[in-house]
Order: C-alpha cells, then sequence, then structure tokens
C-alpha cells in the first residue's frame, strides 16, 4: 500500500463507470492502512462526484471513511478470497464512518474493493 499503489488505483477507479454512475452525488475521502505494519504509511483517495482527485498518501485532511486491517486480512481482501461486505460484517476489516452511508453504497464500494484488488501489491515488505 504505497504512493504509487494507490494513485494506481486512483487511475484504474475512474475506468470504472458503474461507480461514475453510483457516485455521481458522491463526494469523501478514504484512508487505508495495514494496521499490524505501522512502518507502511496511510494512503488515502478523494473521490469528488465519483472521480478520484487525489490519491497519495494521508495529508491529514479530514477522512468520511477509515479502513484498516491486518497484512493478512489484507491479502484476502485483495485477492478476492474474503469480499468487503463479509469483511466488514466479521469485523476482519475495520471501518470508521458512516456505515449507513456504505451500506447505501454497497455496489461501488464492492466494486471499489475490487480495484483495490486489481493493482498488484507487493506483500513481501
Amino acid at each position: 500500500m504505497s504512493t504509487e499503489w494507490i494513485r494506481l488505483v486512483g487511475k484504474q477507479w475512474d475506468t470504472h463507470p458503474e461507480i461514475q454512475k453510483d457516485l455521481k452525488n458522491f463526494n469523501a475521502t478514504w484512508e487505508y492502512y495495514i494496521e499490524d505494519r505501522p512502518d507502511i504509511p496511510h494512503v488515502m483517495l478523494f473521490c469528488k462526484a465519483g472521480k478520484v482527485i487525489y490519491a497519495g498518501p494521508s495529508d491529514g485532511r479530514r477522512r468520511d471513511f477509515i479502513m484498516w486491517t491486518s497484512m493478512d486480512n489484507w491479502k484476502k481482501i485483495l485477492s478476492g478470497e474474503l469480499s468487503g461486505k463479509a469483511a466488514l460484517m466479521t469485523r476482519k476489516l475495520k471501518f470508521k464512518g458512516s456505515m449507513m452511508t456504505a451500506m447505501k453504497y454497497m455496489t461501488p464500494f464492492n466494486i471499489h474493493l475490487s480495484i483495490l484488488g486489481e493493482i498488484p501489491v507487493d506483500f513481501d515488505i
């Protein structure tokens, strides 16, 4: 989950028309981190009207959603072995933010998590 990785996630996000359509009236900032790897900096995305306008290191701005879990659980989520909804419901993926909003936008949320898995990740760090 490097700066380069989150920037590639942002570029991939903008190629998904379903997200653009479902989030056309939605603005939010997400932060991600690996709870058992404090040496790896937090990264974030800022989405405005369904398009990513910032993807990079967490810069201190207000975050609407924060998602974190262990390295092992990130591997499962990003590989598709564990769905985003299942990870949230079992609290394997910790979440801070409006759960009502997350549930309202579950389809784009799941696409979002699948996009995270589309970008190659080096877990041997």
